[in-house]
């Protein structure tokens, strides 16, 4: 066998083990991970049969990986969710039917700091608190590449904000009755698509620059 066509056999050995890598890592990702308000944070196993309890703890539990999926069934969660893996977030059966109320008012709903999470199919309130912070309903804190998207942001201080975030997507969300209902600060890039801004005092908002 000459040299040229060693290199050919080595090179298409060393594509196909590279392919079978990508196709074992993807079918390892995207596992689906259950919330429900029957469920149980300490004895749940977070499958369809024995969710868990709380977003929170789904989004914490050292199984659930990024690129895993957390499906939240119908009912009232009263917590405020910190997102620091890459994750999709979504109700079972729409905005109507699941409801995320702050636990504590001075705090946003969803506090998301890391890329690439999706959020979808909520309604989102109760982050009324007047505060340095200013909470949010849902807050993308130096993120890129998120997707809020079929969510009813309302009663909040403010509704969705994006602060230092960039290319992210916000489309068919209904936001009202929030100080401000969508808000971009120091945000460029970011795609609004569909969205509803009604009886806010501020519909969109836009603020600062990145110089």
């Amino acid at each position: 066998m000459n040299n040229k066509t060693s290199g050919i056999l080595i090179g298409a050995i060393v594509l196909i083990s590279a392919i079978l890598m990508v196709a074992a890592a993807a079918s390892a990702a995207n596992t689906y991970y259950y919330v429900s308000v029957t469920g149980n944070d300490t004895i749940g196993t977070g499958t369809t049969d024995n969710p868990w309890r709380t977003i929170q703890y789904a989004v914490d539990n050292t199984t659930v990986s990024a690129g895993d999926t957390i499906i939240v069934r119908d009912g009232t969660y009263n917590e405020n969710v910190n997102v620091d893996k890459r994750l999709t977030i979504k109700s079972e059966n729409g905005s109507a039917n699941c409801f995320v109320n702050a636990s504590a008012s001075t705090d946003h709903v969803f506090d998301v700091t890391v890329d690439w999470v999706n959020i979808s199919g909520f309604t989102v309130t109760n982050a009324t608190g007047i505060t340095p912070d200013q909470p949010s309903g849902i807050f993308l804190y130096g993120v890129d590449h998120c997707n809020i998207s079929d969510n009813n942001v309302s009663d909040n201080y403010l509704g969705i904000k994006l602060s230092l975030s960039n290319n992210n997507s916000i489309s068919n969300n209904a936001v009202s009755n929030n100080t401000r209902g969508i808000y971009l600060y120091a945000s460029s890039t970011n795609n609004l698509t569909n969205n509803t801004a009604n009886s806010n005092t501020h519909g969109i908002y836009l603020w600062g620059g990145l110089g």
